[in-house]
């Protein structure tokens, strides 16, 4: 459970960010259990019963084609794809959101993809095996596989991108995907000068020797851009000459980086060099919409593609322009609210629990997205195979939620607020700007909890702005979402080894019950296990409130009808096989 490609994820929408566990493409995967070797030719298929399974994508065709606008039919040779200002961490191994780690999958390519039902499958790694104990992953590389700058990129380079994440002054959020390597500790913290479970066997063959079994190692660690050693190498220690290049980042994925214009766009060009072919589409420009501009920015033809906020207002919207084709399907995310744990008011569980049953959300679904989404319950997406609602619903209730904070010892006074030990309950929400998901909260939550005794002050900030102060422990109470990864283990997300600063645990909850079952999570290799584990972790996690969950909510993209072979799904982002897009006339 994390970011997508690893999104910190996040997808933030223009109207929620979505701050992906790690936030690259999504994908996670438990290795086979009966084969003393698993190889990317034997991995066994899964299905809706034992693995990740594939929601169905509605798409609505253009009405009119021949309504495409001017502007879009003198754009030849130009992908123009909208998205949320990012901060600027174009790294595959410091990502913070959706729209960064979308510049990383043009830029980088993996070890390791994943295909629309989830399975993991080939991508600069020809093939793999694993180990009867499970524990060593020896991939052979594609040979030819050449950088942008034409050198070709071998074992080193992956092992040199895995190493980085080891490194003892490495403050990103991938640790999840090194911690269990034989000699993590000793390089992160020690004097050792490799790290001991990584092995370059041959120019094209490397290995990974675990301490213990990590069930969805594969589809979970092994799908970070690759970097290339001589471009980015360091000393240990001195991860910041890596640091130095974010705003150049320099990859064997499909696209070259031109430029990033802070606010407003980043430029593409095709790589000509790219190991799958030649991308179709010369250029792709990423340019900054909002809530405002995006709908105006797709039925104009300034963007080809967008992700709009799925409602029927704004479905029919888009339908009416005729030219445009619609894709919806179930997100695989969540919006929530989070609190800082460390904060003495959010301590106590009962007043999470109070102001969770306080907040009609069920009316913030309704409102906002008028049948387009569900309340979120879980922290587990109901496109996972271990999704499940055996949960507290907490469904809307003021007696309820007042009862807990009487119980809390937060005294209504007078004046219709809460009081204790001479402080008034005051929460200062940290949220961000140019949303109409925001605009539509804010009052919600503002007269919900007014009427149980809970005073509320919105601090709007710019995304990117909220995304650094979140990152740094820097609020008392926040809202995002988490775009997640294919596998639902959720210690990308919540383990204590994630509440640092730099880590996606910002709020700092700590539960030695949810450690123990994550641990056991990970070491169970058979589903249907994994399935009652994360049921009874999930069950932890409602119990504690450590978030207060909002939605989930359908995506839905316009794609122009100008635009062949961009084929969207929950696991599937438009960046995936973008060689292979073409724009059409």
């Amino acid at each position: 459970m994390k970011r997508n490609f690893f999104k910190f994820l996040s997808l933030l929408l223009a109207l929620t960010f979505v701050f992906t566990a790690c936030s690259t493409p999504a994908k996670k995967e438990a290795p086979a259990q009966k084969n003393d070797k698993t190889t990317a030719e034997s991995q066994p298929s899964t299905t809706k019963e034992s693995g990740p399974k594939k929601i169905a994508t509605e798409v609505i065709k253009a009405s009119n084609p021949a309504k495409l606008p001017q502007l879009a039919k003198d754009r030849k040779d130009t992908l123009i794809v909208g998205m949320t200002a990012p901060e600027g961490k174009f790294n595959p191994i410091y990502t913070s959101s959706t729209y960064e780690s979308w510049v990383t999958s043009l830029v980088f390519a993996p070890l390791v993809s994943n295909d629309a039902e989830g399975n993991p499958v080939p991508a600069v790694a020809e093939k793999w095996t694993v180990s009867p104990d499970q524990k060593t992953y020896t991939f052979t590389l594609k040979k030819g596989v050449k950088f942008s700058n034409g050198d070709e990129l071998t074992a080193e380079d992956v092992a040199f991108t895995y190493t980085a994440i080891c490194d003892p002054k490495y403050d990103g959020s991938r640790m999840d995907a090194v911690e269990k390597l034989e000699g993590y500790e000793e390089y992160k913290k020690g004097d050792a000068k490799e790290v001991k479970g990584i092995k370059v066997v041959d120019p094209y063959t490397v290995s990974f020797t675990l301490t213990e079994v990590k069930a969805p190692a594969l589809i979970d660690s092994f799908i970070y851009g690759i970097m290339s050693k001589k471009y980015y190498g360091f000393e240990k220690g001195n991860i910041q000459k890596l640091k130095d290049l974010f705003l150049k980042p320099m990859g064997s994925g499909p696209y070259i980086f031109k430029e990033f214009k802070p606010g407003q766009e980043i430029s593409f060009e095709k790589n000509p060099k790219y190991y799958e072919g030649e991308p179709k589409i010369k250029n792709i420009i990423m340019k900054t919409t909002t809530a405002q501009t995006n709908i105006q920015e797709l039925t104009t033809g300034g963007v080809d593609i967008d992700r709009i906020a799925a409602n029927p207002q704004n479905v029919q919207m888009l339908q009416d322009a005729g030219f445009l084709n619609l894709q919806l399907y179930t997100a695989n995310q969540y919006g929530y609210m989070g609190f800082n744990l460390k904060d003495e008011k959010f301590k106590d569980k009962k007043v999470r629990q109070a102001l969770t049953y306080g907040l009609d959300r069920a009316g913030f679904v309704k409102t906002y997205y008028k049948g387009y989404a569900e309340v979120c319950n879980s922290p587990i997406s109901p496109v996972s195979w271990a999704y499940t609602e055996d949960v507290n619903k907490y469904e809307y209730s003021p007696e309820k939620a007042n009862k807990l904070l009487d119980e809390a010892g937060w005294v209504k006074k007078e004046d219709g607020f809460r009081y204790k030990d001479g402080k008034k309950f005051t929460i200062h929400w940290m949220t961000y700007t140019g949303s109409k998901y925001v605009d539509t909260l804010i009052p919600i939550v503002k007269d919900n909890w007014a009427k149980i005794g809970v005073e509320v002050i919105p601090e709007l900030v710019e995304f990117s702005t909220l995304t650094a102060k979140v990152r740094k422990m820097e609020f008392e109470f926040f809202n995002m979402a988490w775009s997640l990864s294919i596998d639902p283990d959720p210690s990308g997300i919540f383990s204590k080894s994630q509440a640092v600063v730099g880590g996606f645990n910002s709020g700092s909850w700590i539960n030695d019950e949810s450690e123990k079952l994550i641990e056991e999570g990970l070491k169970t290799t058979d589903l249907a296990k994994r399935k009652e584990i994360y049921g009874k972790w999930a069950k932890i996690v409602s119990d504690d409130a450590p978030y207060i969950f909002l939605n989930i909510s359908k995506d839905m993209y316009g794609v122009s009808s100008r635009v062949k072979g961009i084929d969207l799904s929950s696991y599937i982002d438009w960046t995936y096989n973008i060689h292979k897009a073409e724009i059409v006339q």
